[in-house]
């Protein structure tokens, strides 16, 4: 009896079909629920005393805060500018920070709750030289 080595190839293709479409189907996935729909508001802060550390520690304590303390953000991401060489990528701020709001009603209510009003005005306000936001809705 002659054993003849096994040829894969033949394996291959049945399964590389329905590998392939559940790969396809992956990428076609739907977008993250969570966030899919909800407001973001973007903040960028130039600091008075660029890159002055402390400054930049206080206002990314507040943005935390904000998280904590003001149930309308559902989620932040906040931090300092990350150094490019990149003609297209702005790196004068100081400090930028993303949050998660339900809807346009949210960003209201966030914006006159007290401790974002105690921040803006014993902070942001003091400490910034420039204060830019972007606000848009998540598709």
């Amino acid at each position: 009896m002659k054993i003849r080595p096994l040829d894969t190839s033949s394996l291959l293709v049945p399964l590389l079909f329905p590998l392939l479409a559940l790969l396809l189907g992956a990428c076609a996935a739907p977008r993250d629920a969570r966030t899919t729909g909800k407001l973001h508001h973007v903040g960028l802060v130039w600091l008075k005393e660029p890159g002055d550390a402390g400054q930049r520690q206080a206002l990314i304590d507040a943005a935390h805060r904000f998280a904590r303390e003001i149930p309308e953000v559902r989620a932040l991401s906040v931090g300092q500018t990350l150094p490019s060489a990149s003609p297209l990528v702005d790196g004068t701020f100081d400090v930028c920070f993303v949050m998660v709001l339900d809807d346009a009603a949210a960003l209201e209510r966030y914006g006159r709750h007290p401790v974002h009003e105690q921040a803006a005005r014993e902070l942001f306000l003091p400490l910034a030289s420039k204060l830019l936001f972007y606000d848009f809705v998540a598709e």
